[in-house]
């Protein structure tokens, strides 16, 4: 073989070469998708700065604990961490404060049945109020944290009836009005793949004009306890499950039979933190606070 003819064929095989199939591109690898947590840190970033109000004292620094993300202070009570909610615990009320928790969509579908059995909060240092305090007292053992939010575990729905979760409501409240608004919290957990919840009922009343329940005792007849009964009870209801549409929407029901909407109580988180004495998500930034606790958009929530 002669060169001409060599490089001939050279030049046939390179542009059969270049003829062949394209080799295919390997395709970029899907971004990580972000994680529903992931960002969540970024609420808590703000510069330092005073009190939101007034300064601290030191039983409020002291009994903020964490649970989830979010931490609140005190008025008259101590906090306390169960495995599934946080509460502070007022003495001089014999009922929690506050109770604080997370609901997912995953846990809105438990199915773990209803306990029914009511126990002391073994937890409580200074004792809770015990189940026989509401022997036809009137009033039924309202749940703060909701036995319904609580269906995805056993430990959880037995903390649920712990009686430091529990406040005297009138039955025409618990069964109506604010039975709809735990189950529309459910929604909007299912909704929203998770919110945060934090209720009470309102106690902050000079201890004067604070009512106490009457129960009947078994050896001793009609006894008064130390358990308050409250006026109102609150609801404070937080959306962060997209970065930055986060919101807030809080409500204040009366102890009473009310009729319509709950989203007739609607009221703002300043509105709730003036009536309890309690600075709720006092972890966030004060601009943070400032830009969802001072109004409400309920349509945002329909």
């Amino acid at each position: 073989m002669n060169k001409t003819t060599f490089f001939i064929l050279l030049s046939t095989c390179a542009l059969l070469s270049s003829c062949s199939a394209p080799s295919q591109e390997i395709p970029p690898e899907p971004e990580e998708e972000e994680s529903f947590f992931s960002w969540i840190s970024e609420l808590f970033k703000g510069k330092d700065k005073k009190a939101k109000k007034e300064k601290k004292t030191k039983d409020e620094k002291k009994g903020e604990e964490q649970d989830a993300q979010f931490t609140h202070s005190n008025h008259s009570g101590v906090t306390y961490k169960h495995k599934h909610y946080t509460l502070s615990y007022s003495e001089e009320d014999e009922q929690a404060e506050w109770v604080g928790y997370e609901l997912t969509r995953q846990e809105s579908y438990g199915e773990e049945e209803r306990n029914e059995l009511f126990t002391e909060d073994p937890s409580i240092v200074t004792g809770s109020a015990h189940p026989y305090e509401y022997r036809n007292c009137g009033y039924d053992k309202g749940h703060l944290a909701p036995a319904a939010d609580m269906r995805f575990d056993e430990e959880a729905m037995n903390e649920s009836f712990y009686m430091s979760n529990v406040s005297p409501q009138i039955r025409e409240m618990n069964c109506g009005i604010w039975n709809d608004l735990e189950k529309q919290t459910r929604r909007w957990a299912r909704h929203y793949g998770s919110v945060y919840v934090v209720c009470g009922p309102v106690l902050n009343q000079p201890k004067s004009k604070k009512k106490k329940l009457a129960y009947e005792d078994k050896y001793k007849g009609w006894t008064t306890s130390n358990i308050t009964v409250p006026d109102h009870f609150y609801k404070i209801i937080f959306d962060f499950s997209k970065r930055g549409k986060e919101k807030m929407i809080a409500f204040c029901i009366p102890n009473e039979d009310a009729k319509g909407s709950f989203y007739n109580y609607a009221v703002t988180v300043d509105s709730i933190e003036t009536l309890t004495g309690i600075n709720f998500f006092s972890n966030l930034p004060i601009e943070t606070q400032e830009k969802y606790e001072s109004s409400i958009n309920v349509k945002k929530w329909k």
